[in-house]
């Protein structure tokens, strides 16, 4: 599981909730935050710079704040599976590894949890509370449907 299993289907499950006009940017927006996820956050108020456009326009691109909560989310699930695999043998890892995990399921402890995680990295990248807790609760809905 990576970015093009997880993070990047996340993140366009939660643009497409919360700013649908904004799908047609996602796929520039998310090659570009592969390559450089510091200089995609720094001129998300700045897209015609994210996309080498020139163009600018005078809105924040939510794209980038979701492709960074979601990476955020893998990175504390990765964790976590890498605690599962040192104390189960490595079961958990097989089938994270693996295109389909529907054999892993994230308990609803976790996923409050990962909300909260998903919350606290929208703040820190300057979305308002509400916004943030928006971002949190699409990201929450795409895992439970996932999951």
């Amino acid at each position: 599981m990576d970015h093009d299993d997880f993070v990047a289907p996340a993140a366009r499950a939660v643009v497409a909730t919360l700013a649908p006009d904004e799908l047609a940017l996602f796929e520039p927006i998310s090659r570009a935050y592969r390559r450089d996820p510091k200089k995609v956050l720094a001129q998300r108020d700045r897209p015609g710079e994210i996309l080498g456009s020139g163009i600018d326009v005078a809105v924040a691109l939510l794209s980038p704040v979701a492709l960074a909560v979601a990476k955020a989310v893998f990175d504390r699930l990765t964790d976590r599976a890498g605690e599962a695999v040192v104390s189960g043998g490595g079961k958990l890892w097989k089938r994270l590894r693996r295109k389909d995990t529907s054999e892993v399921a994230i308990t609803a402890e976790q996923l409050d949890g990962l909300h909260a995680l998903a919350v606290e990295r929208a703040l820190e990248l300057g979305l308002p509370q509400e916004r943030a807790e928006q971002v949190a609760d699409a990201l929450r809905a795409h895992l439970e449907r996932e999951g």
